[in-house]
């Protein structure tokens, strides 16, 4: 590198930063901006090999600016791969990071030299320059602009007890609602005045808060956060500007160990991130500009063409994309980028077919073997009439049916490889290059395909005789007569009442939208044989005395214990450790932080939320290998009679009747707002809550807007609704599809006639379009598997779709209403639990993959059996409720 040019630009990092600000780049195209990047980089080394520090700390900070710009452009997901042809991954921009961090080393030292005295701005410099630009770990794809600390980099060192945050929101503000850390205290807005010096500033404070702002010397950081600053500089009029500015020039006694920081987006995107690290996670920031919130929220399609119909979603579109390789494990997760699927542009090449056509046949074939084997055993069994007499018999029929699942998704596996072989062989026939070597290797393909498929048929015909003989099983099962326990069941177990003839006759009258129950017959209760025999665990509580009959494990992990079945009860179990692994509903359970929010004046009295946080504090004990959920059964049971019995239930139906019981079980938060100052969404949220919140309110639930607009006068009204989970039509005529395309069929238009049209004063025709006018952290998908049959007296099928999901990088986007889109929430979902169903509406099973966030690895939840789950078998043809997020990771604490 050339000698050290001299200084000529400026005096300080501070000034020289502000030659870095780059333009709007929101309207440039993805290939200009990559250009430009590459070229301030290959520029930026030049200076620095040149010896201009000056001009290489400018370059190579547009640099980062413009990489972040790219990154924030809503088809950036899309471009994901050519931005790391162009622009090198996050290692090699962690490398230039590190060569930007000796430039500005060097240049602090250096303009530290030019000024007195020496010694005391050399010490700032060292501390200063060790931690301007360290990037948080969490979140290392954001090289965003020096000053900004995220709020998952903020609750790091939170947890380390190492940040000293000072809240300058009004006093007000904050005794409503604010960080219950140790460490965090008011600076009240109304204190902070331009021109004053630290020490008056601290004169103004209150003694607790004065003794708060004295250890700012000692603390390893210190953080400002307001309402919703998004920027390092912020506006100079605001109270977090000028404590910024008090902090870094007229505070000369302190020197600080590290660069002052501001929270990313305030006290309103951390509320929202870590509800349950707030004194009052119900509380609202003060809207800006309310003047024109009605026009904007009212007005969502300003032409009737901008809305997508359903009929313009063509069949074609839910034909199976062959891009999808399940064989190649790391293809799982890269086939969807933001959710949507993209078609490649050319055919693979014929050794890689190859290649996963060996390893679908591998694993396929093992499965080939262990269905064979449970077969044979099922069968034997089926023979002696103790198919379905017993635990042993019943989970052997279980096993079964997940490995006549997985058969169903090979046959869809099968298929793909196919049609990418017709793409070969259609593109051959089009080049007329064909090679001796390719054409044998295509026959090889074609020929295992055939035998596949034969073996398939084979493997068909033998199902539906197990379904056969299971008819029969069922049939006997009827008039099997248990034999009567030595002793009567204890009240937690009381099933005296099961299955009468009004609970027939709820089954009856159940909506064709609602997925229906397994069966209606009375069965006994099973009982866990497989089980030893353990001494009864029980909680002692003033109301009643709980027992979990837990069964001791070794090197149990913590929330990786299983729940016994308890008669047919794999439906709850199956949602319960979906909740289970829920890392914010977790400890807010954990940590009894639910217990000064529990609601005893509502319908079940506050005992489902007491009943699951005491299961879920046994599911993270870590000692148990299995427990049993009889006192939540229990309770459920006392306000909902389908779910005391033992016959099979549906998933999605416990699951939305769970959610409303947990929130009216919580619902004491109380909201404060003027009603004149709110949006009409808003107004119509506060209708639902009836001014009350909960924590299940805050994760769970959100809230959509249904348009309809008159294709007359165009005329729009709207109206809002709340959902704890979205509820998606499957395509009848599709074996395979995807999420998204799921999604674009639920939010499309659709035509409606005889709308009095409030305008036209008359019936008119009109159409009617959802969008999603407030997104939840937490997104529950439902797949509407079962439906009613028109042409089999109405009987309830089921849709055996394999359906492809992103297990990251859900875009949201795309759904949601222009209000929700200027809100700060993320609008990209994680996966991290899914709910299964295997089997018929004849008999079926339950089980659930959950992702823990302990351990960042997935599992498999099979009653009492818990398994490690890779993650590329995730994704099934037995996914029936999905669980999406976008808080971030959060472990478990003990």
């Amino acid at each position: 590198m050339a000698k050290l040019k001299k200084l000529y630009m400026s005096s300080n990092l501070e000034d020289l930063e502000k030659f870095s600000i780059i333009p709007d780049l929101r309207n440039k195209g993805m290939k200009i901006l990559l250009n430009t990047a590459r070229k301030l980089y290959m520029a930026a080394e030049e200076h620095r090999l040149d010896g201009d520090e000056e001009l290489a700390y400018i370059t190579y900070m547009k640099y980062f600016n413009m990489l972040t710009a790219i990154r924030k452009k809503s088809d950036y997901a899309s471009h994901k791969t050519t931005v790391r042809q162009v622009l090198g991954d996050t290692e090699s921009n962690r490398r230039i990071m590190d060569s930007l961090e000796v430039i500005i080393n060097s240049l602090r030292q250096r303009y530290a030299e030019q000024r007195q005295p020496a010694e005391r701005i050399g010490s700032e410099l060292v501390s200063n320059g060790r931690e301007s630009i360290e990037m948080p770990p969490i979140q290392p794809t954001d090289y965003a602009r020096l000053g900004l600390i995220t709020c998952q980099e903020l609750y790091r060192r939170m947890q380390e007890k190492s940040v000293l945050v000072m809240d300058c929101r009004s006093s007000a503000d904050y005794e409503i609602s604010h960080l219950t850390y140790y460490c965090a205290f008011n600076v009240p807005e109304e204190l902070i005045t331009l021109g004053m010096s630290a020490g008056r500033l601290q004169a103004r404070l209150s003694s607790s808060g004065k003794a708060s702002w004295a250890s700012r010397s000692v603390k390893d950081s210190v953080v400002l956060i307001d309402w919703n600053t998004k920027d390092a500089q912020p506006a100079t009029n605001t109270a977090i500007s000028t404590l910024l500015d008090i902090l870094k020039n007229w505070d000369p006694d302190v020197t600080y160990r590290a660069p002052i920081q501001i929270v990313e987006g305030g006290y309103e995107y951390f509320i929202m991130m870590y509800p349950t690290h707030c004194t009052n996670p119900s509380v609202q920031a003060p809207q800006q500009n309310n003047n024109d919130i009605d026009t904007i929220d009212d007005i969502e399609y300003p032409s009737i063409h901008d809305i997508t119909m359903k009929e313009d979603i063509s069949a074609k579109d839910f034909k199976p994309r062959p891009d999808f390789n399940r064989a190649n494990k790391p293809a799982a997760t890269r086939t969807y980028d933001r959710g949507v699927a993209k078609p490649p542009t050319q055919a693979k090449p014929i050794a890689e077919i190859m290649r996963d056509q060996a390893e679908f046949l591998q694993r396929a074939e093992q499965n080939d073997h262990q269905l064979e084997k449970a077969a044979r055993m099922w069968k034997r069994q089926a023979a002696e009439g103790d198919a379905l007499n017993d635990n042993e018999g019943q989970e052997l029929h279980f096993r079964i049916l997940q490995l006549e699942s997985k058969a169903r998704d090979y046959i869809v596996e099968n298929n793909r490889l196919r049609e990418e072989l017709s793409r070969i062989q259609e593109q051959q026939n089009v080049t007329q290059q064909l090679s001796q070597k390719e054409v044998e290797a295509t026959r090889n393909i074609e020929s295992k395909i055939r035998e596949r498929q034969l073996l398939d048929e084979q493997h068909e015909m033998e199902r539906q005789e197990r379904e056969r003989l299971l008819s029969i099983a069922r049939e006997t099962k009827k008039h099997y007569k248990s034999p009567q326990p030595p002793s009567p069941p204890s009240p937690s177990e009381n099933l005296e009442d099961l299955q009468d003839l009004s609970d027939l006759e709820s089954l009856l009258q159940r909506t064709n939208e609602d997925p229906p129950l397994a069966h209606s017959q009375v069965e006994r209760p099973a009982f866990d044989r497989a089980m030893k025999p353990q001494p009864r665990s029980v909680e002692k509580t003033s109301q009643r005395v709980r027992d979990f009959s837990p069964v001791m494990g070794q090197n149990v992990g913590r929330g990786l214990t299983g729940l016994k079945n308890l008669g047919n009860t794999c439906y709850m179990n199956s949602i319960l450790q979906c909740l289970s692994n829920t890392p914010q509903l977790t400890e807010y359970c954990i940590s009894d932080k639910y217990k000064n929010n529990i609601s005893r004046s509502n319908k079940t009295n506050g005992q489902v939320i007491e009943e699951v946080a005491a299961l879920i504090k046994e599911l993270w004990n870590g000692q148990y290998k299995c427990v049993a959920s009889r006192d939540l059964r229990y309770v459920v049971g006392q306000y909902q009679k389908i779910f005391r019995g033992v016959d099979q239930q549906d998933s999605h139906e416990f699951l939305t009747i769970l959610m409303d019981w947990l929130h009216s079980d919580l619902q004491t938060l109380q909201v404060a707002r003027q009603r004149e100052m709110i949006s009409a969404s808003e107004k119509a949220w506060l209708e639902f809550t009836k001014a009350k919140e909960s924590m299940i309110l805050h994760l769970f639930y959100g809230q959509m807007k249904s348009t309809v607009k008159c294709v007359a006068c165009h005329k729009e009204s709207a109206t809002y609704e709340s959902f704890s989970n979205l509820s998606l039509e499957l395509p009848p005529n599709s074996n395979v599809c995807q999420l998204n395309q799921c999604m674009d069929m639920y939010f499309s238009g659709e035509r409606i006639h005889g709308w009095n049209c409030p305008n036209c004063k008359t019936k008119r025709d009109a159409i009617k379009k959802l969008d999603i006018s407030k997104l939840p952290p937490v997104l529950v998908v439902h797949l509407k598997r079962f439906y009613a049959d028109p042409s089999n007296s109405g009987a309830y099928m089921k849709k055996q779709n394999y359906l492809r999901f992103p297990l990251e990088n859900l875009e949201m986007n795309p759904y949601i209403a222009r209000a929700e889109s200027r809100a700060v929430t993320p609008k990209t979902y994680q996966l991290y639990a899914v709910s299964n169903h295997y089997g018929t509406m004849e008999g079926g099973h339950y089980t659930a993959f959950c992702k823990s966030a302990n351990y960042g690895k997935w599992f498999k939840f099979d009653d009492q059996i818990v398994s490690t789950l890779d993650s590329s078998n995730v994704v099934s043809s037995a996914a029936y409720i999905l669980f999406y997020t976008w808080l971030p990771p959060m472990q478990v604490p003990l």
